[in-house]
């Protein structure tokens, strides 16, 4: 059982975790999303549980310790939607030299897909500041349930990363993938590939990406009490 998230949370975690994003044409590495290593702690808990200044805190933190790393790599990392509000936020993300190394991850799509029309207007307007300021994104997790929503949005947004459970769930797949990049975004990553069927399917359905455990991740040992 994993416990209720306190603000000590942040000083608990011991390194970062690369999981590699792969291009199915030449089957390289092409970035690699950044996720932070809590011992005993289910990530999905963590950000659906931490608070959006705290999620902003690791995103900084992680994004300050990948720029100085001398691979010169391309790195995705988790924001919440929310703090796409956050006037503090924006000025902080265009305030930052990202080198065009960084990709933003939007990582909780369905609550952005139920605010307010009012606050979508201004995801809407941030979006197109951090587009201007080189800034890529992408929005991650997108399910069947959310695609009319996203069509709607019409977002300016990079790509879009699908839900790790409609490969396997989603019997026409290969249609909701292409329904996805004529409406919403061209570039499509799968998630969840684990074998080599799942790595066929997707290749299969048009999506030019993939992500998941049949590639291994790397980790580093990292503190932000350092």
């Amino acid at each position: 059982m994993y416990t209720v998230l306190s603000p000590p949370i942040l000083h608990t975690i011991t390194g970062l975790r690369f999981q590699p994003l792969v291009d199915f044409h030449s089957g390289q590495a092409v970035a690699y999303e950044v996720l932070v290593e809590i011992h005993n702690m289910d990530l999905d808990v963590l950000f659906a549980s931490l608070p959006t200044h705290y999620a902003m805190q690791i995103f900084f933190w992680q994004a300050n310790m990948l720029l100085q790393m001398p691979d010169k790599g391309q790195y995705w990392l988790n924001l919440p939607a929310a703090q796409l509000l956050d006037a503090r936020a924006i000025c902080r993300l265009l305030a930052l030299r990202h080198q065009q190394r960084l990709t933003i991850e939007i990582q909780d799509p369905s609550i952005l897909a139920r605010m307010s029309a009012a606050e979508q207007r201004s995801i809407y307007k941030n979006l197109h500041q951090l587009k201007a300021a080189g800034w890529k994104i992408w929005l991650d997790d997108i399910t069947l349930e959310l695609v009319d929503d996203y069509a709607r949005l019409a977002l300016p947004v990079d790509g879009i990363k699908l839900d790790r459970a409609e490969l396997n769930t989603n019997a026409r797949f290969d249609a909701f993938v292409q329904f996805v990049r004529e409406k919403i975004a061209k570039s499509v990553l799968v998630e969840g590939i684990e074998t080599t069927q799942d790595l066929k399917r997707a290749c299969a359905s048009g999506a030019q990406f993939g992500q998941g455990f049949l590639w291994p991740e790397s980790r580093i040992a990292a503190s932000m009490t350092e």
